[in-house]
């Protein structure tokens, strides 16, 4: 797995590319808890555009940082998920409890409250669909 960071408005950005699973789980809990420290920043969009696969150590691992974004008041938004990665968040319920849009520019959005409120219950699923190709 590759993990690059950078900064968007209110929010850290991290970039995953190749495989979340057994052997890359807790590097991605590390650098992501890291960075998020390091910045301050209380918000997290993942961009897993690049994310080739995705296994329940990953799904886990995906889970525990919203779990601790959310305790702390910020957002956790996915962007640009493959529809393999989307399956497999689907199929483990973690698809119900964060918003997924197509772009980071919407998820910038979401997070702002410019966008739809994404969320469990209000819609989330709505921004995520339409063209785009990433999403069905």
């Amino acid at each position: 797995m590759d993990l690059t960071f950078h900064r968007g408005p209110s929010c850290l950005v991290a970039k995953m590319s190749g495989e979340l699973d057994l052997s890359s789980a807790a590097t991605f809990k590390g650098r992501v808890d890291q960075e998020l420290r390091a910045t301050g920043i209380p918000n997290l969009v993942l961009n897993l555009k690049a994310l080739d696969f995705v296994d329940s150590t990953g799904l886990g691992a995906i889970l525990g940082r919203m779990r601790q974004i959310t305790a702390g008041g910020g957002r956790v938004v996915l962007a640009s998920v493959p529809p393999k990665v989307l399956s497999m968040l689907e199929m483990a319920g973690l698809a119900a409890l964060m918003p997924i849009v197509h772009t980071e520019d919407d998820a910038f959005r979401v997070i702002s409250g410019e966008g739809p409120r994404a969320g469990p219950g209000d819609g989330s699923r709505e921004v995520a669909k339409g063209g785009g190709g990433a999403m069905p």
